[in-house]
């Protein structure tokens, strides 16, 4: 235990922590897919979904308005957009509600409307909200599940595009 006495408590602590987050992300995100990502349908609300696989990274967001986790990761996703390609899929929700809660939070991404969660399956988002990161050439490089800040989903598009 030496050499570890020197290493500050907080420094330890937080080491487990992050291992820790890693492991439940790591159990939430197992059935998700990966390898080529499944083409996504026309958008339907604020414009067409970005391409997959054209030079850019793309951020997939799984959502849902019944979700509570979901509403709080969405200014998330929107502070995104306003530096990456972003599209929302708004899954098993009532369009009326998808629509309602994107111009009461001035959504300006794509919205493509999964009502019954079809998508979802292909994409093997069985949490929400659930994020993947698509790469330049349309792999799925990352998945995330649950709430993410800005700055990991950020780390993640600008390491999805190192092509490593």
């Amino acid at each position: 235990m030496g050499h570890l006495a020197r290493v500050p408590r907080i420094v330890l602590e937080l080491l487990v922590a992050g291992l820790v987050i890693v492991a439940i992300n790591g159990f939430l995100t197992r059935h998700a897919a990966s390898g080529r990502a499944p083409r996504l349908p026309a958008a339907r609300l604020n414009g067409p979904a970005p391409r997959l696989g054209v030079g850019r990274p793309v951020l997939v967001e799984f959502f849902a308005t019944w979700c509570p986790i979901c509403r709080l990761d969405q200014g998330v996703a929107q502070e995104i957009a306003r530096r990456a390609p972003v599209v929302i899929v708004a899954t098993e929700s009532p369009a009326q509600a998808v629509r309602a809660f994107a111009q009461a939070h001035h959504w300006q991404t794509p919205v493509i409307l999964d009502r019954r969660g079809a998508l979802a399956r292909r994409y093997g988002a069985r949490v929400l909200p659930m994020a993947f990161i698509v790469g330049p050439q349309g792999r799925i490089r990352f998945a995330v599940a649950g709430y993410t800040t800005e700055a990991g989903l950020m780390a993640r598009l600008w390491l999805a595009q190192l092509r490593l």
